[in-house]
């Protein structure tokens, strides 16, 4: 008994203090809304907030709603008066006086959404008349109805009742279908499609989405093989057919104009900005078309702040000058960028200066012993002469130099003898000297011509005789017997030994 009195007691506190919470909030009190609401946690009871009927227009509006149940095809239109501040709850209780629908029956769906039975009207959207709701009645199966609580939902309103009201001015739209009228029941509807997992609606076979309230199909559900369009659904699915190709085609569309525009920046040498910026080495705002855009990171710079870097470049490719105090960019400019930035004379400079610089890093690169000839070549192993492009002479790269009609023995024996009265030939023995001497060259073996090794492994063979040596040991490969006779030479292999702990593969 004292426990009874003690919880009566805590909801009499609790009334009050609710009420004194809406005088305060009514009056703009908001310290003693504080205290009240204080009061109210302590208490630790559940509290309903709702705005005064009071806030929100005084007039009803007047809401359309569709009707329909699991055992028709048809949509009944009603048309009832509301407050917009009325809750979904209170509809339900509305819609069961009037027309005898118990709550539990009751599926409401507005603004495509199912309905929540704490929220408003004016929180689905419902403001003005004539806005439109659904109203889906279940079986009482469905809502697990018992069957006392159906009989005493008959016994308190009768189907016929029902029907007085709707048929009455000055509304008269057609008769409410529902289980339990006392009149012939309509046949029942063949069950032929998917019902909506969110607000139970019957949609047909083929629609992807609920026509209610927009939920997906279930995605185990599968169209019967046997199920036959009717002429609405007919006309909806050659439309959505219609919308696809459109889509499709307007993707088409749009990727065909994308590649002209590719194709377009592509033809350009430079390609210039779109949208206003600043450049980000002398932080210059640049207008649109004013500036350019690098093809390999887009980075955007000043058009002369980029000539200026091709100009100022000591490399033989000109990286892109954007730097910042996380980020270094290390792409590179394209030929056709530093082209169309620099002037044709600039151009013809700037190529000369990346050949020198390609020349000089290069580690087999050869120039063309022509006086004055611009020509060289990156030169492999196995080639020993080099014809060049700009003078058309043919240049030995053993003897490092032009000997037209002579063969390198006989031009290095000319060479011996014009070295006592020609400062140029004498020059270019002691270069000789100085390879023999480094080790960077040797005299064959056989015929004693100067030889030298570029690159490689160490099997070389003489120009003039043919004799195959071996770099590392300076001796023929073979013995007497020439090829494969390992009596003689470098012997390298030999059970398996190697001519020298230096040698490179001279078998």
């Amino acid at each position: 008994m004292a426990a009874l009195d003690a919880s009566r007691n805590i909801k009499e506190a609790a009334e009050d203090a609710a009420q004194m919470l809406s005088d305060a909030i009514n009056s703009g009190d908001k310290d003693e809304a504080t205290k009240y609401l204080d009061q109210l946690l302590d208490l630790k009871l559940p509290v309903c907030v709702k705005i005064n009927p009071e806030a929100y227009s005084e007039d009803s509006i007047r809401l359309r709603v569709g009707v329909a149940d699991a055992a028709s095809d048809a949509h009944i239109p009603i048309t009832v008066m509301v407050p917009v501040y009325m809750t979904i709850s209170e509809l339900k209780e509305k819609i069961s006086r009037d027309y005898g629908f118990h709550p539990a029956l009751q599926r409401w769906v507005i603004s495509k959404r199912l309905a929540q039975d704490r929220e408003t009207l004016y929180h689905y959207g419902v403001r003005n008349h004539d806005d439109s709701a659904f109203l889906f009645i279940l079986s009482a199966q469905a809502a697990n109805l018992s069957r006392e609580q159906e009989r005493k939902e008959k016994e308190d309103r009768r189907i016929d009742d029902i029907i007085g009201i709707i048929d009455r001015p000055p509304h008269r739209p057609p008769e409410l279908i529902s289980r339990g009228a006392n009149r012939p029941p309509l046949p029942p509807k063949p069950q032929s499609g998917w019902s909506c997992p969110g607000c139970t609606f019957m949609n047909k076979p083929t629609r992807p989405g609920c026509e209610m309230c927009s939920t997906a199909r279930p995605d185990n559900y599968k169209v019967p093989d046997i199920y036959q369009p009717d002429e609405a659904e007919t006309r909806r699915l050659q439309q959505e057919e219609l919308a696809s190709l459109q889509y499709k085609q307007s993707v088409k569309d749009e990727r065909e104009r994308n590649f002209q525009e590719l194709l377009e920046t592509d033809s350009r040498s430079l390609v210039g900005n779109v949208d206003e910026l600043d450049c980000a080495i002398c932080f210059c705002t640049i207008m649109p078309g004013e500036g350019a855009v690098l093809r390999e990171c887009l980075h955007s710079f000043c058009r002369e702040c980029l000539k200026e870097t091709v100009l100022n470049c000591t490399d033989a490719e000109v990286a892109c000058p954007y730097r910042d105090d996380a980020y270094s960019c290390n792409c590179k400019l394209q030929d056709r960028e530093i082209r169309s930035l620099l002037s044709q004379d600039e151009y013809q400079k700037f190529l000369e200066l990346r050949l020198n610089i390609a020349e000089s890093r290069s580690e087999n690169s050869y120039h063309c012993k022509t006086p004055d000839c611009a020509g060289w070549c990156i030169f492999e192993d196995d080639v020993n002469e080099f014809t060049c492009d700009i003078c058309n002479e043919t240049n030995c790269l053993l003897c490092k130099a032009i000997h037209k009609g002579m063969n390198c023995k006989e031009y290095q024996d000319d060479l011996r003898i014009r070295a006592q009265n020609d400062d140029a030939a004498r020059q270019t023995t002691e270069m000789l000297d100085q390879l023999l001497k480094n080790g960077e060259a040797m005299n064959c073996p056989k015929c004693q011509v100067i030889v030298q090794k570029k690159d490689g492994c160490d099997w070389i063979c003489c120009l003039m005789c043919k004799t195959e040596i071996c770099w590392v040991t300076k001796q023929a490969r073979w013995g007497p017997q020439g090829a494969g006779d390992t009596s003689g030479g470098c012997r390298c292999r030999v059970n398996g030994v190697l001519c020298h702990p230096r040698c490179q593969n001279c078998h």
